[in-house]
């Protein structure tokens, strides 16, 4: 792709080129004019041809237009040669130039000399093919006349459209065919009509026919209302098109927000699978506009079924049973239910529908096998796959971009389309370029791990935090020293700040008090920030979301975690760390009861509730240690 500096060095080059040839040709046609015989014709034809410029069309959504200039620029080359008309346009550029509101000099000198150009080039083109001189009265027959025609308009055609495509090409850093294919159809019939009705109304001699005109101006009058009065029915389709385009992208927005609002865990998961899956599909050819937008859209609301999945589902942090993933696979089929209702203008349902299916048919909800599945849903699956793994869960850390790549090449040819894994992992490093440019890397994400090392609350408590702990009734601790000591485990007892804005430790077990004691985790992060943010009990989730690698220190493997709450109000989690890879259903339950007895100890600072917990076939803390 060309640099900023290159495409301005081809621009200056290019305008160069054009303005010294246009000066040339300008200089030339002042010369030719000393020796030739003019009539009041040639200012008539130059009057109406820079009346007529005001009179032009637009395109309905493209940058040119149409008017009925070129017919007196063509007469007027017929009957005086090229010099007159060239003057004319060059004039003609020069005032456009300057009544802009935004006024570019290289805008104005390009303004003067394209016309020019194209108006000389095309001059010359008829004479040679009608084998006439320039200026001499035209005295050849219509067989003649027609070919030389054609070529006047098709070489004027060439030379305008061509120099002014390549200018705004390079101006915009687009290619000049783009800009060529967006209105050359419109530019070739007017010319060709323009030259055409300029050889009838000339074609007698060195007068202008005005029998001719008489019959051919009532049409072309007619045809400029009729087509204006087109074009800006077109203009106003085309904005309320826009206004539609615009709305409903507010509301597929609108949608992704309820989906992200509810599926709390994957924040900001599918602003990154859209970026991601727009980056792949172009980046294997896809160029259709309606596929692209279906794609764009399709990226955001894939997971638009979640709205009917039950929280209790969707907000487990632990692994789903059986029951609960088939609960959880229905939003798949119930999101293109839901889309259904809607009658988009591009073909988002199917990608919504069929995001889970997989390649050797092993998927949701219809088992489609290969290219059966939609182009859309098999880059979306990819993408959805890799950006899940590398995000953080409550029950597990993130795993490394190379974990999984790992885990996409395992599955390739089986969940996912080869061809589409191998394009993805080729450009990993571009898309993290991009998340990274985007203040969105995959390592610089709010990573629930990166932000609960170890410091000093002064340094990295939020605003607001508690700079002292706090203090909470020795019954309380007792609770809890005596459940770990059944279990090989340690446990912490957090509180919110006084801002309300993270978690700290107001007590913590032996083993770990000391490592612990000026944890900060945000709420919302972590196993215990999660907790507290969603007032939900998490079983078998990972020490390692809160502790850091201080939890591989200590040998925790799991740990489960419940909201404490006193007097009804949210006073922080409980949270236990066990040794063992697993947390029993038993030992979940028992957290849970704590929690309760640890707030209610909280509330009354006088000895609670005895709490009969069943006892746990673990080997203590002392004899593993």
């Amino acid at each position: 792709m060309r640099t900023d500096a290159t495409r301005g060095a081809s621009l200056q080059l290019f305008l160069g080129a054009v303005v010294v040839t246009g000066a040339a040709v300008i200089i030339h046609s002042i010369v030719a004019l000393q020796s030739e015989r003019l009539n009041g014709y040639a200012l008539l034809l130059a009057a109406l041809t820079i009346a007529g410029g005001r009179f032009s069309i637009p395109i309905p959504g493209r940058q040119a237009t149409v008017s009925v200039s070129e017919v007196f620029v063509f007469s007027s080359v017929l009957l005086f040669g090229p010099a007159v008309p060239v003057l004319t346009v060059a004039l003609d550029g020069l005032y456009i130039s300057v009544t802009q509101k935004n006024r570019r000099l290289y805008r104005t000198v390009f303004n003067v000399a394209e016309p020019a150009i194209s108006t000389w080039t095309a001059g010359h083109a008829f004479f040679v093919v009608a084998g006439v001189a320039p200026g001499t009265p035209l005295s050849t027959s219509m067989p003649v006349l027609v070919p030389a025609a054609i070529a006047m308009a098709g070489v004027f055609f060439l030379f305008n459209g061509g120099l002014t495509a390549v200018a705004v090409a390079l101006e915009a850093g687009v290619s000049p065919l783009e800009v060529w294919r967006s209105h050359a159809l419109y530019l070739a019939v007017n010319y060709h009509a323009a030259a055409s009705l300029a050889t009838l109304a000339v074609s007698s001699g060195a007068d202008i026919n005005f029998a001719v005109v008489g019959l051919v101006g009532p049409l072309l009058v007619l045809s400029y209302v009729a087509y204006r009065e087109a074009s800006t029915r077109a203009g106003e389709t085309e904005r309320h098109v826009g206004d539609v385009e615009r709305l409903y992208r507010a509301s597929v927005e609108m949608l992704a927000i309820a989906v992200d609002a509810k599926d709390q865990v994957t924040h900001g998961h599918i602003r990154r699978v859209q970026r991601h899956t727009l980056s792949i599909a172009a980046s294997m050819g896809v160029t259709d506009p309606r596929e692209l937008k279906a794609m764009e859209a399709g990226a955001l609301l894939h997971d638009i079924g979640k709205l009917a999945v039950p929280d209790y589902v969707l907000a487990k942090p632990s692994a789903l049973t059986p029951a609960e993933f088939e609960t959880m696979k229905k939003h798949a089929s119930m999101g293109a239910r839901i889309l259904t209702a809607v009658d988009f203008p591009y073909p988002i349902v199917p990608i919504v529908r069929h995001h889970h299916e997989q390649w050797d048919g092993g998927g949701y909800p219809d088992g489609l096998v290969g290219a059966e599945i939609p182009l859309g849903a098999r880059i979306l699956a990819v993408v959805d796959c890799f950006d899940a793994l590398t995000s953080d869960r409550p029950y597990r850390p993130r795993l490394s971009d190379e974990q999984a790549i790992g885990i996409l090449r395992s599955r390739r040819g089986t969940h996912y389309d080869p061809g589409i894994v191998d394009r993805f992992i080729e450009l990993v490093p571009e898309l993290r370029r991009s998340d990274e440019a985007g203040g969105e890397h995959c390592d610089a994400q709010a990573s629930v791990v990166a932000g609960l090392s170890r410091v000093a609350a002064r340094d990295r408590a939020p605003s607001g935090a508690a700079r002292a702990p706090i203090a909470i009734p020795a019954t309380a601790h007792r609770l809890v020293d005596d459940f770990v000591a059944m279990r090989s485990a340690d446990a912490c007892v957090f509180a919110l700040d006084g801002g309300h804005e993270a978690l700290v430790v107001a007590y913590a077990t032996s083993r770990i008090s000391e490592t612990v004691a000026d944890f900060a985790i945000p709420i919302g992060s972590g196993v215990s920030g999660w907790v507290a943010a969603n007032r939900s009990v998490i079983r078998r989730a990972e020490p390692v979301l809160d502790l850091g690698a201080i939890a591989h220190g200590f040998s925790l493997r799991a740990c489960v975690s419940a909201p404490v709450f006193v007097r009804s109000e949210l006073f922080g989690a409980l949270t236990v760390y066990i040794s063992e890879p697993a947390v029993s259903d038993e030992t979940a339950a028992d957290v849970g009861l704590l929690a309760q007895e640890v707030g209610l100890a909280i509330a009354r600072g006088a000895t609670p509730l005895h709490l009969h917990v069943r006892p746990a076939a673990r080997t203590p803390v002392a004899a593993a240690s």
